[in-house]
């Protein structure tokens, strides 16, 4: 399993025609074993659905086999605002995923017309890059939602982290580098007043 932090993409689908496709966009940070990302429901059918959701949860890793690689147990809450946003929540998810993230099993709900409605034994696959619904919704990456948070929460150690874990994985992406600049530039200003 890679160690630190990393993007995971997700399709959820029933193998039924024109049931729902859940598609998760996650960040997983695995010293603090916390997910956070987006959730995207549609349906082709009618009623045609398009659902978002912003995401949060955490993971275990269950060893039922000691020849064999751990399980992992995801769970997953959202509403469209996020986990400090005080809205209720209209998403929420359970799964099992097993190769690292590869594939599995999962049953999520979401809140979406006055109801909840309850998708069970969908299958879960692991994709890759997911692009916009919206052809002009520009894409966010999924470091800008962790960096965003770390610089959100004032804790100048996990910010320190996630730039750091940031720049090794990137490179030189655009958006990315100049948000980076940004949280450097923070901790710097932070790191002034200690």
């Amino acid at each position: 399993m890679t160690v630190g932090l990393f993007p995971v993409n997700l399709r959820v689908a029933t193998p039924a025609i024109g049931a729902p496709v859940l598609t998760l966009s996650l960040l997983v940070n695995t010293p603090a074993k916390r997910v956070s990302g987006v959730a995207r429901i549609y349906q082709s059918t009618y009623p045609p659905l398009e659902f978002h959701a912003d995401v949060w949860g955490n993971y275990t890793q269950l060893l039922l086999n000691p020849n064999a690689e751990a399980d992992i147990v995801l769970t997953l809450s959202g509403n469209p605002s996020g986990p400090t946003s005080g809205l209720a929540e209209t998403f929420q998810f359970h799964g099992v995923l097993k190769s690292g993230w590869q594939s599995g099993q999962a049953s999520y709900k979401y809140f979406e017309n006055g109801r909840w409605h309850d998708i069970e034994h969908a299958l879960v696959t692991l994709v890759g890059a997911i692009q916009p619904h919206e052809p002009n919704q520009p894409v966010t990456p999924l470091y800008g939602v962790g960096l965003q948070q770390a610089k959100a929460s004032g804790d100048l150690t996990q910010m320190k982290a996630l730039a750091q874990q940031a720049e090794q994985h990137l490179g030189d992406a655009g958006n990315i580098r100049n948000e980076l600049a940004k949280l450097n530039a923070e901790i710097a200003r932070l790191e002034g007043r200690s």
